[in-house]
């Protein structure tokens, strides 16, 4: 693929990041969509209702441990990508909504209310960025030693 020097897309459970440090270090630009809901087994149950419409199925004693090898993929693909969007396809029926924007690593957009998910995730650290986003004055009149 790299060797060919033409665009191209990867889907997969979790983020390549060996791919994507490799194509970053080949000049490619990176950007990863990220989709992900509050729980495997709301994943499971949506290939089950899938399968009974004749659609594709997976084993689905292989989603569990597919969804927390995303989620551990999930911070290092913030170091890896030039552009990480991640969306919430929590809510059934409604669609996916990006929760949250990386560029270089730098987060530069969040929802108001982040699923719990993606705290988790994130931890600590998307809330502080979250606030900082949320009220960039904060620190302008704090005075440097």
């Amino acid at each position: 693929m790299l060797r060919a020097r033409r665009s191209f897309a990867v889907e997969d459970w979790t983020v390549d990041l060996e791919l994507l440090e490799t194509a970053r270090q080949a000049g490619y630009t990176t950007k990863v969509l990220f989709i992900s809901t509050e729980d495997p087994n709301l994943n499971v149950g949506r290939v089950l209702l899938r399968m009974s419409q004749s659609g594709q199925g997976v084993p689905l004693g292989t989603i569990p441990k597919s969804y927390e090898e995303a989620m551990k993929s999930l911070p290092e693909a913030r170091k890896h990508a030039d552009d990480l969007l991640v969306y919430d396809n929590t809510e059934n029926g409604r669609g996916h909504r990006l929760v949250a924007r990386f560029i270089a690593g730098e987060l530069v957009k969040t929802t108001q209310t982040p699923p719990d998910w993606l705290k988790e995730v994130f931890g600590r650290k998307l809330r502080s960025e979250v606030k900082h986003q949320k009220n960039p004055d904060a620190h302008a009149n704090t005075r440097q030693p």
